[in-house]
């Protein structure tokens, strides 16, 4: 039997997320064969939110979701669902860790919004790559050292933060979506907060 996008109804909580594919040559320059999505190459997908079950907008789903939605998702999220025009997955509405305003080549901190109880930050403080040099002297391996953020936005369902808020965390919560040099973008839970510090 052949199954397109256009007959697929999710049910329950799920969401049938259509999964977007790179761009072989972008600026006239070859990409290479054209492979999933994700800004780090390993933990996420880029896609779009084609269809929601009745009750993928609960609370503890995704609340904020709209239909033809940019989202980021966990590629480990869900079940593949290969159609004759594209390549999907049936999502649970909380795997959906941020929905995008933009196209996924223009995001910006102001262009990604964290869903449900997460809220969106700027990882500061760490010894990231200068100058192509990793320096890790100013962490003790005997410790377990928090991570720091500032706060850009805060989803609906999650406690709030001004924007330029410091928080803390532990380092090994959260989704870490966008992950350059000089930039690193994390969702977090708001329950995962540990202190927040005074300027």
């Amino acid at each position: 039997m052949k199954i397109s996008k256009g007959n697929i109804s999710p049910k329950n909580y799920y969401v049938l997320a259509e999964v977007t594919e790179l761009e072989a040559v972008k600026n006239n320059i070859y990409q290479g064969n054209q492979q999933l999505a994700t800004k780090t190459n390993i933990e996420y997908y880029y896609g779009k939110a084609l269809k929601l079950g009745p009750t993928a907008l609960d609370k503890e789903q995704c609340p904020e979701l709209k239909e033809n939605d940019n989202i980021i998702f966990s590629q480990f999220a869900g079940f593949a669902t290969a159609t004759q025009d594209s390549f999907c997955k049936a999502i649970r509405g909380s795997d959906i860790v941020a929905i995008v305003t933009s196209n996924f080549d223009n995001m910006t901190e102001k262009t990604i919004k964290p869903t449900g109880e997460r809220i969106l930050v700027k990882i500061i403080g760490e010894n990231l790559i200068q100058g192509g040099i990793y320096d890790d002297t100013a962490n003790d391996p005997r410790e377990t050292v928090t991570q720091k953020g500032e706060v850009i936005s805060c989803a609906k369902n999650a406690d709030k933060y001004p924007k330029g808020t410091i928080v803390a965390f532990e380092p090994y919560c959260g989704n870490l979506i966008v992950n350059e040099n000089n930039l690193k973008l994390k969702t977090v839970h708001s329950f995962d907060i540990l202190y927040t510090i005074e300027k």
